[in-house]
């Protein structure tokens, strides 16, 4: 019997896998989905923030942009839709230094460029929205930005997904026996299929470079969020960042409101250089001396900031420099009562690629199609916001 499979339970496996069945491109019985670790995936796609992005930061021209809008509507209405509880508190950034007024300069025309509501506004306004925020000259105000629960949505998608009668078996994909369109499995196994589409998230990459060589100029440096959980003080109204570094793909340490009432502070990025780091198998992406080596040259040659990044990530004390960062949001009143703890249940996940030529970061969506097979092969941060997009885009293509 073959099959339609999708590889990978994470946020964007089981989008593809539900608009396959809307679009009936595939009956239920027919569509299969894979998941290594666990079903729904425990992976990068509930390791993140929770935010629902508005596209403010991604070149106009990149798949992330022209995916982003479309994505954070139709997710937030797939939420309506089924009862989940989303949050519409919206994205302040704040400025502390003339570097940051440019950037905030260059993000505002960036973002309208790219069709996103934003707003500059002043501080009368600005504590409205946030009380007891630091005063600045300014601020740029993104309305459109939301929160939702990533563990919701992702239970709810296999959920649906299992009572219309897809099948979920939990295996690892080792490679694609292509000359006999089938999968082997790490137990030897094989599965015959008629198509796949392989969105293993961290994993993508590994499985696609078993039957290609298109990918070879790829590597992947994983980096690992750590997160704090505000324990007293002025209540989180809205998500409230520090104006990001363009040249680099971290946001800087923020605070978010979760739909439980509490919020979230972080995540730093800090290079991962273990085999096994909080659950998650590095081995998946790329050997651990190559993972140490890109690190090493990235600092060396300070490709997109990467070194400074670096040293703004060095800290004996973790817990103080979250604390740290966000009493710089608050004016002296606000933050009396301000106080964190750290989180190790609460990570976040990014498998970070980059081009191991010219060491650049990759910070795109990309997808390659393959014997009529497709390979998303870097579907990080906004993927969750764009799943929705995202999927109907990789379906057009078949």
């Amino acid at each position: 019997m073959r099959r339609f499979i999708v590889i990978g339970s994470g946020i964007v496996g089981l989008s593809i896998a539900d608009t396959l069945l809307k679009n009936k491109l595939v009956k239920p019985k027919d569509l299969l989905i894979l998941d290594k670790y666990s079903i729904p995936s425990n992976g990068t796609s509930t390791h993140n923030s929770g935010v629902l992005h508005a596209g403010l930061y991604y070149d106009s021209e990149s798949l992330k942009a022209k995916l982003s809008i479309e994505g954070r509507v139709k997710l937030r209405q797939w939420c309506i839709d089924n009862n989940l509880p989303i949050c519409d508190c919206g994205k302040l950034l704040v400025p502390f230094s003339k570097k940051d007024n440019e950037r905030i300069d260059f993000i505002y025309k960036n973002a309208l460029n790219n069709g996103c509501k934003v707003e500059i506004i002043d501080y009368a306004k600005a504590i409205k929205i946030q009380p007891g925020l630091k005063k600045q000259d300014f601020y740029l105000w993104s309305p459109k930005t939301a929160v939702f629960d990533p563990s919701l949505i992702l239970r709810k998608l296999y959920q649906l997904l299992k009572e219309a009668g897809v099948t979920f078996i939990k295996a690892s994909v080792v490679e694609d026996d292509s000359s006999n369109k089938r999968l082997r499995l790490a137990n030897n196994t094989y599965i015959n299929y008629s198509r796949y589409i392989n969105c293993a998230g961290a994993g993508a990459l590994r499985i696609a470079k078993t039957i290609s060589n298109k990918f070879d100029n790829l590597s992947i440096v994983p980096f690992l969020g750590e997160y704090g959980i505000q324990r007293g003080g002025e209540t989180i109204k809205t998500n409230i960042y520090p104006v990001p570094d363009p040249e680099l793909p971290f946001l800087g340490i923020h605070l978010t409101p979760r739909i439980n009432n509490t919020a979230l502070i972080g995540p730093n990025a800090l290079p991962v250089l273990r085999k096994d780091t909080q659950g998650f198998d590095l081995r998946d992406m790329v050997a651990v001396p190559s993972i140490l080596l890109n690190n090493i040259i990235l600092f060396a040659k300070n490709k997109q900031n990467y070194r400074e990044h670096a040293f703004s990530e060095l800290s004996l004390n973790v817990k103080e420099k979250f604390l740290k960062n966000s009493l710089r949001f608050f004016d002296d009143n606000a933050k009396k009562d301000f106080k964190i703890s750290m989180d190790k249940t609460t990570y976040g996940i990014r498998p970070q690629l980059i081009k191991t030529k010219s060491h650049e970061f990759v910070n795109d969506f990309i997808y390659e199609i393959i014997d009529e097979n497709i390979h998303i092969v870097n579907a990080v941060s906004p993927a969750f916001t764009c799943s929705f997009a995202l999927a109907e885009y990789i379906i057009n293509l078949l």
